[in-house]
C-alpha cells in the first residue's frame, strides 16, 4: 500500500471548501456572498464536497502495482498545469477562511456617480384615480417596506413617516446637507447586485462619512434635481448604526 499525493491534496481541498461553507453558515457570513434562498442548495453543495473528499482519501491508498504507479506517474506529468490549478482553488479557500466578509460598499459602484442611481418617482404623474390609498398604520419600516408601499402608492405616500437603514454616500454633488443612503440587492448573489439610492436631507451637516452604516427616521418626500422627481427622505432623526446581519435587500424587480 502506498500514499497518493496528489488524490491526499485533492481531498484536503473538497474538505476545506467544506470547512470554509461551514464557517460561514455558523457565524452567519453566508448572507455576505449568497441570497438566504440558496441556503439548502449551498448545505447540499457542501454535503456532495465532502463526500468526494472522504473518497479521495479512501482512495489515496491503493496497491502500489506497477500500473497504478505509470497510470498516476502520467497524471501527474503535467506539473505546472496542476500547480496552477490548485493555486487557482488554494488562494480563494484561504482567503476565504482567513478574512471576515463585509458587504458592499461605494466602492462597488465601480465609478457611477450615485446621484444617478438615486431613485426618483415617474417624471410624468399619471392621471389622477379616485382610489382610496393605504396609509400604514405605523412607520413605513425599512427599505423592502418603502420600495413595496412606493409601488402601491407613488406619489401619494409623499408624506408618510419612515425609517430606514443603509449606507452613507457623499459627493460633490449633492448639498452638505444631503447624503445618498445606499443599499444593494442581490438574486443569487453579491455578483448580481443592484445599487438602490434613497435621498436623504437633513436640517444641517449631519458629518457622516461615506461607507458608515446609519438609521434615518423622517417624512416621505420628493426633491426635484435636474429635472428629476427624487424620493426623498426628509430627516429628523439620524444615528450611527452597526451592519445588519443580512444588509441586502431581495429582488427588487
Amino acid at each position: 500500500m502506498k500514499l497518493q499525493p496528489a488524490r491526499l491534496l485533492r481531498a484536503a481541498m473538497l474538505l476545506g471548501v467544506v470547512g470554509l461553507i461551514v464557517k460561514l453558515f455558523t457565524t452567519g457570513e453566508m448572507v455576505k456572498y449568497m441570497s438566504p434562498s440558496l441556503d439548502p442548495l449551498t448545505a447540499a453543495t457542501g454535503v456532495i464536497l465532502a463526500v468526494m473528499g472522504m473518497m479521495e482519501l479512501v482512495d489515496s491508498r491503493e496497491p502500489g502495482s506497477t500500473h497504478a504507479a505509470g497510470h498516476e506517474h502520467g497524471h501527474e506529468s503535467s506539473g505546472f498545469e496542476q500547480a496552477l490549478t490548485y493555486l487557482l482553488v488554494l488562494a480563494p479557500l484561504v482567503l476565504g477562511l482567513a478574512v471576515t466578509p463585509r458587504a458592499l460598499g461605494s466602492s462597488a459602484l465601480s465609478g457611477e456617480h450615485m446621484t444617478s442611481l438615486l431613485l426618483a418617482f415617474p417624471s410624468t404623474s399619471m392621471p389622477a384615480v379616485p382610489v382610496a390609498q393605504p396609509i400604514p398604520s405605523r412607520p413605513i419600516s425599512d427599505v423592502p417596506e418603502l420600495l413595496a408601499y412606493l409601488r402601491r402608492s407613488g406619489e401619494s405616500g409623499v408624506g408618510q413617516r419612515v425609517h430606514a437603514a443603509g449606507l452613507v454616500v457623499r459627493n460633490d454633488t449633492l448639498d452638505g446637507n444631503e447624503f445618498a443612503l445606499l443599499r444593494y440587492s442581490i438574486v443569487h448573489c453579491v455578483a448580481d447586485a443592484i445599487p438602490v439610492g434613497l435621498l436623504v436631507v437633513t436640517p444641517g451637516d449631519p458629518g457622516l462619512q461615506s461607507d458608515g452604516w446609519v438609521e434615518v427616521d423622517g417624512v416621505l418626500a420628493i426633491r426635484q434635481r435636474e429635472g428629476d422627481r427624487l424620493v426623498s427622505i426628509v430627516a429628523d432623526r439620524v444615528v450611527l448604526a452597526e451592519e445588519p446581519v443580512n444588509p441586502y435587500l431581495p429582488p427588487i424587480f
